[in-house]
């Protein structure tokens, strides 16, 4: 059937392998057809090559070369990938900066079930962008090494951007998503994401975002100036004019000053 969205499962445990199909057929979803299994990247190459699969779930701890290893030697990523990990906090803080779909161990049916509608919208618009190859190398720096992160990846169907912080002038919030405004190759653009404020508030940079009301989360690497009238407001380098909390003026106004003396 043409609507089947064709998978291979990378595991060294062929356990886990296992029991990761058992649970895509008994409780996920019966367009999920898995071709195979493969319990090294070796292998997991032959398959890819022979199978071509719309997507694989792919464990990152493999022998002799972790995941990101593994994608970036690979001649072309034409495949979605779903990472499957253990749980490591500044693992999962990278894969959210990097719009990477990931799963953890043990896993959970209900962030299987999620992860699974995520895929299919990305196969359906797979024909779009051919961009999943981007970055792995970079993401595996940030992990392995602890790098700084310094760029967001923003993913709509249409658009790829790995966009650095300082590019971000403001960010909306629009009930459970989020509107992003920012600037690229001097041009204002937004995009509208699927993810809350809050979680934007949590992943960026708090010594560079402050959120200067419930509905906005601002760069102050563009603000241009305060205004502390009836209602206070924020004059961003986009022209954007924004309102401030009431609680939150006197706290940003410090913020500020310490920003400003922090970058000199």
């Amino acid at each position: 059937m043409s609507d089947l969205i064709n998978v291979i499962l990378v595991d060294d445990e062929p356990e886990a392998c296992e029991n990761l199909q058992n649970i895509l057929i008994q409780f996920v979803n019966e367009q999920i057809n898995v071709l195979g299994y493969a319990h090294s990247t070796a292998e997991a190459e032959e398959k890819i090559m022979s199978l071509s699969p719309d997507a694989i779930f792919l464990d990152i701890e493999m022998p002799n070369e972790n995941a990101f290893q593994f994608l970036e030697r690979l001649p072309a990523v034409n495949f979605e990938i779903i990472f499957v990990t253990a749980y490591d906090e500044y693992a999962i803080r990278a894969f959210k900066l990097n719009a990477v779909d990931y799963i953890l161990k043990p896993i959970n049916i209900d962030d299987l079930k999620k992860a699974i509608e995520k895929l299919k919208e990305r196969v359906t618009y797979r024909k779009v962008i051919n961009a999943n190859a981007h970055g792995y190398n970079e993401l595996a720096q940030q992990i392995n090494l602890r790098r700084k992160q310094s760029q967001i990846i923003l993913r709509d169907n249409n658009t790829w951007e790995a966009l650095p912080f300082s590019n971000i002038v403001y960010i909306k919030a629009m009930g459970s998503y989020s509107k992003i405004f920012y600037q690229l190759n001097g041009e204002e653009k937004n995009i509208l994401m699927s993810r809350s404020i809050s979680e934007y508030e949590d992943l960026l940079p708090k010594d560079m975002f402050f959120r200067i009301h419930r509905s906005y989360l601002v760069n102050c690497d563009h603000v241009q100036k305060l205004t502390k009238e009836e209602i206070p407001s924020i004059v961003l380098t986009d022209k954007a004019i924004l309102p401030i909390g009431r609680r939150r003026f006197s706290e940003l106004v410090l913020f500020l000053k310490n920003y400003t003396k922090r970058n000199g």
